[in-house]
């Protein structure tokens, strides 16, 4: 059985997933390959689809026509919106290679064109890392819920009529997909399953929930106070942890919402540690904070993720966080907002706290009782258990493997 992966790249959210499992597939002996459009690893098994200077400029090219399409159309997005094209087309090498199925990830920004798949003949699975499968082209609805019928006055776009451009992709992106003789749906958190499952786009095509996993031997506790030394992070201060990539320009990162809840923590007691943005500021919400800047090595990920007394997520749509379930492995109580699929990992009171969807005080109570002392040690202990059990890659791949074989007609 061959399959192939397929991601626009092998780093960041979608990518860093996708990698590890297509590492456990390898692990468990399946003959896999995972395509990219930008590489960092110096795995074999990775390939370039869209290697030298001249594949780069095409697909910078391809994300600035999508861009002045949707701006000519619709106005512009407010949020991350796309199309699916222009982009590269993977269909002649696809069946070059001659794959026993496809598996799909995030493929946007030029990576691959959605008519790549029409007619296509072989399984494929498609992993649902955020929305945007199953949408007229936004990534996350803000809640609106106009996909279940078929999309139109899109709320990030800052135009779109009743009959504009999010229905249009929306019916454009159903009639490839219904062309696809075996197709899957993966919602990697059971809210995301449960989203994609009402979409107009799924309906007739099966839809499941299998998560991400992670590697346990990897990421594993540290010594927090030799992380801290080495790091040269106070010792006697109480450390949050929080990924700000993006959080200004999205405002489903939450930013507002941790920025509040930091004024209720003690700057004599609390420090803030920042991993994704650099800046000249030495302080948020009043609390001293360390800007790390984008961190790309695992190891010294897990150094930081260690150090720290809690890692805080407050977006206010998420679907399967690599840094909850990062932290949680890691020993590290995480807080977020009890919304998506924040609640398949993190168990209140247990490995974490949930707080109501949008309160500042609650978050707040979270980050302190999360970092109280005696509810820390129960806390930590918990975590790495309960992503042990759920979450092993090991464990997740065997699953994986099953999907495929079943839909290769293997089992």
């Amino acid at each position: 059985m061959k399959i192939l992966q397929l991601c626009g790249k092998d780093f960041f959210g979608a990518g860093r997933a996708a990698y590890r499992l297509h590492m456990g597939l390898r692990d468990a002996g399946i003959d896999c390959q995972m395509w990219v459009g930008a590489k960092r690893t110096n795995d074999a098994s990775v390939l370039d689809v869209y290697p030298g200077r001249l594949n780069k400029k095409w697909t910078k090219v391809f994300v600035k026509l999508e861009k002045l399409k949707i701006k000519f159309f619709a106005g512009g997005a407010m949020h991350m919106f796309s199309l699916g094209a222009p982009a590269h087309s993977l269909r002649k090498k696809i069946e070059k290679e001659k794959p026993d199925l496809i598996h799909l990830h995030w493929t946007n920004r030029g990576f691959m064109d959605l008519n790549t798949l029409r007619g296509i003949k072989i399984p494929v699975v498609i992993s649902l890392h955020d929305m945007w499968w199953f949408t007229g082209g936004c990534h996350y609805d803000e809640e609106c819920g106009r996909y279940i019928d078929a999309c139109g006055l899109c709320p990030v776009l800052k135009k779109d009529g009743e009959q504009g451009l999010s229905l249009r992709h929306l019916k454009h992106k159903k009639e490839v997909l219904n062309t696809v003789d075996k197709l899957t749906f993966v919602g990697l958190s059971t809210w995301m399953r449960d989203c994609a499952a009402k979409s107009a786009i799924t309906q007739g095509h099966r839809v499941i929930n299998l998560p991400n996993g992670i590697n346990i031997s990897q990421f594993s506790p540290r010594n927090r106070k030799v992380c801290r030394e080495k790091l040269a992070l106070p010792r006697d201060k109480k450390l949050i942890l929080f990924a700000a990539v993006g959080v200004l320009s999205e405002p489903r990162k939450g930013y507002k919402y941790i920025s509040r809840a930091l004024e209720q923590c003690n700057p004599d007691e609390y420090e803030l540690v920042v991993i994704g943005e650099k800046s000249n500021e030495n302080s948020v919400s009043g609390l001293k904070t360390h800007f790390l800047g984008e961190i790309n090595d695992d190891s010294l990920l897990i150094e930081y993720i260690s150090a720290t007394d809690v890692s805080v997520v407050p977006s206010l749509q998420e679907n399967l966080s690599n840094l909850i379930m990062e932290s949680l492995a890691c020993a590290t109580p995480v807080v977020a907002f009890n919304i998506g699929g924040n609640g398949d990992m993190i168990i209140h009171r247990k490995n974490g706290y949930l707080a109501k969807e949008k309160d500042v005080d609650d978050l707040a109570g979270g980050i302190k009782f999360c970092c109280d002392t005696e509810h820390n040690k129960n806390l930590s202990q918990y975590a790495q258990q309960s992503i042990k059990e759920r979450f092993n890659i090991q464990d997740v791949s065997k699953k994986y493997v099953q999907l495929y074989k079943t839909l290769c007609g293997e089992s």
